[in-house]
């Protein structure tokens, strides 16, 4: 073959070689712009939005963060704040059990120290203590053991403490004694009939929902009136996932004041912590910052739904690992059962997948989260056993365990309808 040959065959593989590994490493290249990005849990700036829709909106923004092109998406570990109590419950139940084996046998010391150690489990875990009736039933077999063995001053206290913390609940251990049930009803007419206190309920971020012996009472700051006097079991949880809770005992006559302060001091409870108070300081900043380094993020998206007319909005923001800047994202608007909400945030990850960095607007901090979100007003006040917004039927209230009858008497009974006639 001649020289000149050689040449152009040699030339002509060169560039098919090269073409090849150009080829090759396009995908590699275009790999490397990707922006690994993380969603953090929203808060809540409303306390009358549902506390499901701040998961649901981060799910639904998440989806379309997968679908849009540019990203890497990390997820953020989902909290199983609940599931840390379910060991402590199921230790008490069989504590009961023990004990109702022991009080067969009549060994009543020893039931009524495995009845202890129940009340012990669940008042340690009474932030996650979501349903009394367990707890009531467990105060009311203890009474019944120390009535058992004449101490009857610990017994009264011990049923006392049954049917405060669930005032109309019937206690299956009541049918068992026609003794055992006068007292029960006599010691349930005693406690409706005394004087009442009340409780104010404050958080470290407020507009943390809050359970009072079981029962959804409304958010964070809270007054709750009407409140039977002796012991209740409180449980709140805060923006960031964490659940705090306790026992408390009321006193008639005087206002009880419970708070509870967020220890979580991971980078992710504390931007929640701040955007929950509608702002974003130098602590959440800092924040930012370190969850992203462990997350191994170039962006961290957080933000804060709030009540807007007659539907909600999402503010926000997309904070940059690189630049250390917060930029506000464009504002969402749609209806309370997110159904709207799709398109919304197809458009927002689409702005942040089109722009990266440079998507919204730059934050000065300190700043606001919502500014259309009006100032706190008076702390919430609702009556003990009557859940807010629930429909109240003319069978009566519903209170803790069980409903409670008109207090203008029996209704009435419907009278036979005429027959209808044609005109």
């Amino acid at each position: 073959m001649p020289l000149r040959m050689k040449r152009l065959v040699f030339a002509f593989a060169a560039v098919l070689s090269l073409s090849a590994f150009a080829q090759e490493e396009a995908p590699a290249a275009a790999e490397k712009v990707k922006l690994k990005l993380t969603v953090l849990p929203f808060a809540l700036l409303s306390s009358d939005i549902p506390a499901r829709s701040a998961p649901k909106a981060q799910g639904m923004l998440l989806q379309e963060f997968k679908s849009a092109d540019g990203f890497s998406l990390l997820e953020s570990k989902k909290n199983n704040a609940a599931d840390a109590f379910t060991d402590s419950f199921d230790a008490a139940k069989k504590s009961v059990a023990e004990a109702k084996e022991l009080r067969g046998k009549k060994k009543f010391r020893l039931a009524s120290e495995a009845l202890n150690k129940a009340i012990t489990a669940y008042t340690a875990s009474a932030a996650g203590v979501t349903d009394v009736a367990d707890i009531a039933d467990t105060f009311a077999l203890l009474s019944a053991v120390q009535f058992n063995t004449g101490r009857d001053e610990e017994g009264a206290k011990s049923l006392r403490n049954a049917l405060t913390i669930a005032p109309d609940r019937e206690l299956p251990l009541a049918a068992t004694s026609a003794l055992f049930g006068r007292l029960v009803s006599d010691t349930r007419k005693a406690i409706k009939e005394a004087p009442r206190g009340a409780l104010v309920l404050e958080s470290t971020p407020s507009n943390a929902p809050v359970l009072i012996d079981g029962l959804a009472l409304g958010a964070t700051p809270l007054l709750v009136t009407d409140v039977p006097a002796g012991l209740h079991f409180w449980r709140t949880q805060l923006p960031n996932g964490e659940l705090l809770g306790g026992t408390v005992e009321v006193i008639a006559g005087k206002q009880i004041k419970v708070t509870a302060t967020s220890s979580d001091k991971a980078p992710e409870a504390r931007v929640l912590a701040s955007v929950a108070q509608n702002k974003i300081d130098a602590d959440a900043l800092a924040a930012l910052k370190e969850a992203g380094k462990a997350a191994e993020a170039d962006l961290v998206v957080f933000g804060a739904l709030s009540h807007e007319g007659k539907g909600m909005s999402l503010d926000s923001f997309a904070y940059s690992m690189k630049t250390n800047e917060i930029r506000r994202l464009s504002r969402t608007n749609f209806d309370n059962e997110l159904l709207s909400a799709g398109m919304e945030f197809f458009n927002l990850a689409g702005e942040l997948s089109k722009k990266g960095t440079g998507a919204g607007d730059s934050v000065k901090v300190p700043a606001t989260v919502s500014i259309t979100l009006p100032p706190p007003g008076k702390a919430g006040e609702v009556k003990y056993g009557v859940v807010p917004g629930k429909d109240v039927f003319d069978t009566g209230e519903e209170g803790p365990g069980g409903k409670e009858a008109p207090k203008d008497g029996p209704r009435k009974p419907i009278g036979p309808r005429a027959p209808l006639k044609k005109k």
